[in-house]
């Protein structure tokens, strides 16, 4: 099997700053702000892990094409894999164009897969070349959105399915290829067009389904709201209140303006910092005794850390133990989850919260999940 290799080197760099996204020239900012790359550190995860997973005999049934330097070819050497390195000129910062030409080259070497680290952007640049061309995509999540189905729900994950399609065990499907308006999503609208669809790797448990961006369930929302305002809040308690709708409910039912898409603090019912990330929150963390942080998963995919709130770097989450974690869900979404996810980028973090926990799912209502690390979802196939 020829396996085409690609990383996009920004890709979710826009998280940890609060820009949700590094299309365009948004990178730009994210290196302003601080920002430091995420995807090589996840390219090396996924590298790493299909090394040790992959038996020496099913290694040699893949010759691997990747992308020039560090969209893709210096991961190799480092970890000691063999690969052919593609013969595309490359600028620095790369571009998508960069990614564009790299497909198309490994298209002509006659590749039947494309692995790719990086989000939804990237997803779309590489879709468009490949889509046509009837090759399957798999993505290492790298990205802040990622509404995409064509991502595996972590490095590890990718790694596992491309060892089982070495050894045949896997099947190609169709996967959605969606992304959003990033201008509008800075704004706290949510904007998601389907721009291609393609083919996939799939495998139960390890492939994540499309995001479910879909609203509703109005009066459960309340219910929870009205739950945890009139029983649950303490005085003198910082409450990080996270994105989702079901979240924003709790600031409506406060009399309060959330980001609907980012990180509020509340204290005594009262908001006291808005769209938090970076320094800024870490610093209004440390500054209270007993904090509280409350989220809501992703519907359709489980993730509660990890996706869609990349703020939460494991700097700020380890002043948060897993007693501090109030998690809220309509009935409608956690019925089509069967655990919740956390992938916080460190092991010993995703151990910390790796449990059962309560979920808040109306008025005086609760239901006990399980919640997982992303990393162990190989060991459920």
């Amino acid at each position: 099997m020829k396996i085409g290799f690609l990383i996009n080197p920004i890709a979710g760099m826009g998280g940890a700053v609060g820009l949700r996204g590094t299309d365009d020239n948004a990178f730009l900012e994210a290196f302003r702000r601080g920002a430091r790359p995420v995807a090589p550190m996840i390219a090396r995860r996924f590298l790493n892990c299909l090394r040790s997973l992959c038996s020496t005999l099913v290694l040699e049934r893949a010759r691997f094409f990747a992308a020039p330097h560090i969209m893709g070819f210096d991961y190799f050497i480092d970890v000691g894999l063999p690969a052919r390195e593609v013969d595309v000129k490359v600028s620095y910062p790369t571009t998508r164009d960069d990614t564009i030409k790299s497909v198309e080259t490994m298209i002509r070497e006659g590749i039947d897969v494309i692995v790719f680290v990086g989000g939804d952007g990237t997803a779309r640049d590489i879709a468009s070349i490949a889509a046509p061309s009837q090759i399957p995509i798999l993505g290492v999540p790298a990205g802040v959105k990622m509404f995409s189905a064509v991502f595996a729900v972590s490095p590890e994950a990718a790694a596992a399915i491309v060892c089982k399609c070495l050894e045949e065990r896997c099947t190609e499907i169709e996967a959605e290829v969606l992304d959003l308006d990033e201008d509008s999503y800075r704004r706290d609208h949510l904007s998601v067009r389907l721009y291609a669809i393609v083919k996939t790797l799939g495998l139960p448990n390890l492939l994540a389904p499309r995001k479910d961006v879909t609203v509703g369930d109005e009066e459960a929302k309340k219910g929870i709201a009205r739950y945890f305002v009139e029983e649950l809040m303490k005085p003198n308690v910082l409450y990080i209140l996270g994105p989702g709708s079901t979240v924003k409910a709790i600031a409506d039912e406060l009399g309060i303006e959330k980001t609907l898409l980012g990180f509020d603090a509340v204290v005594n019912g009262k908001l006291v910092a808005r769209d938090l990330w970076g320094r800024k929150m870490l610093e209004i963390v440390k500054s209270f005794k007993e904090r509280k942080l409350v989220l809501t998963p992703i519907g359709g995919q489980g993730f509660l850390i990890g996706r869609g709130n990349k703020q939460l770097t494991p700097e700020i989450l380890r002043y948060f133990d897993k007693e501090d974690l109030i998690i809220v869900a309509t009935p409608s979404k956690v019925a089509k989850l069967r655990y919740l996810i956390v992938d916080t980028g460190d092991p010993e973090l995703d151990s910390r919260y790796r449990s059962y926990h309560r979920v808040i799912v109306g008025y005086r209502e609760e239901i006990v999940m399980k919640i997982i690390a992303a990393r162990d979802l190989i060991e459920l196939v």
